[in-house]
């Protein structure tokens, strides 16, 4: 058989971290390409390549391709030669955010992070209090040096069993297990008013019940940004919320209840459609015309 040479691949609006990160990310991809023996690297962007994957109907769309990192919107026009992409915007906005907001909520508590002690009402330091809801950072803590200053704490009146917990959270490298324990029950969310959290490993016990009401409330902030993102993809378009025809959703996160609501809310006359959640965009990327899609609007990365 013949190798191919040339590859379509997706990508964010925006890549997330600090300036230059997308250069970086765009960078390193390419090499990758490279590597595995591709001479010519298109990058299209995740919503334009879902908008092929969903055959968006004629009038005017908006892809709401909202993932674990990040939310990526593209208005998109049908015309005769294809898809006309109006505009487009991206943001660190995921439903990774929304998972930490739980894990601040209902498991760092018990791994420590509201404990006081002692007359001056010590509390345990930021830099941990902030790992806990990621679990990159809170393998990093696994230094001896800071396991051997979580025993001198408790021994000067920090409460036991909270760094117990947290001991063995870091020694035992449980913070993706914990993670994916919390994804699992923000997901449950979705469906259901209520679900129970429930994880046990070493000296971490959590049993907390989740409701949807309270869910929302955490993200409320998160949907702030949301409806920003919107209004601004809206304007770089040029379009008023009533010119929007359908949403296409895709992305794990688009199924939170709560955002639906808000874009219904945003976009009333929009008629809804949801696409693979997790495959739309790889299909989008593989049809003819993905890569050519002609871009008349403008692209924002916020």
């Amino acid at each position: 058989g013949v190798s191919p040479e040339a590859i379509t691949l997706g990508r964010p609006v925006r890549f997330i971290g600090a300036e230059g990160a997308d250069e970086r990310a765009t960078t390193r991809l390419r090499a990758a390409a490279a590597l595995a023996g591709f001479r010519e690297v298109t990058f299209v962007p995740e919503p334009i390549a879902a908008a092929y994957a969903a055959d968006a109907r004629p009038g005017t769309t908006l892809v709401f391709d909202f993932g674990g990192g990040t939310l990526d919107l593209c208005v998109v026009r049908r015309e005769a030669h294809g898809l006309a992409v109006l505009a487009t915007a991206g943001g660190p906005i995921g439903g990774d955010r929304a998972t930490e907001l739980l894990i601040d909520d209902a498991v760092a508590p018990r791994l420590g992070s509201r404990a006081t002690w002692g007359p001056k009402q010590l509390r345990l330091p930021r830099y941990i209090v902030n790992a806990l809801r990621d679990w990159h950072a809170l393998s990093a803590l696994n230094e001896k040096p800071l396991l051997d200053a979580l025993d001198d704490l408790v021994r000067a009146g920090a409460p036991k069993r909270e760094l117990s917990a947290l001991r063995s959270a870091i020694e035992l490298q449980l913070g993706y297990e914990i993670f994916q324990t919390v994804d699992l029950a923000k997901c449950e969310l979705s469906d259901q008013a209520a679900t129970l959290l429930s994880y046990h490993r070493a000296n971490v016990d959590v049993d907390a019940r989740l409701t949807r009401g309270r869910f929302e409330r955490l993200i409320a902030a998160l949907l702030g940004e949301v409806d920003a993102l919107i209004g601004s993809v809206l304007r770089d378009a040029g379009l008023a919320p009533d010119a929007i025809g359908e949403v296409v959703y895709t992305g794990g996160s688009s199924a939170i209840p709560s955002v639906r609501a808000l874009v219904r809310r945003l976009l009333p006359a929009a008629a809804t459609r949801d696409t693979a959640a997790f495959t739309s965009v790889a299909a989008g990327l593989a049809m003819p015309g993905a890569a050519g899609t002609v871009a008349t609007g403008a692209e924002n990365r916020r």
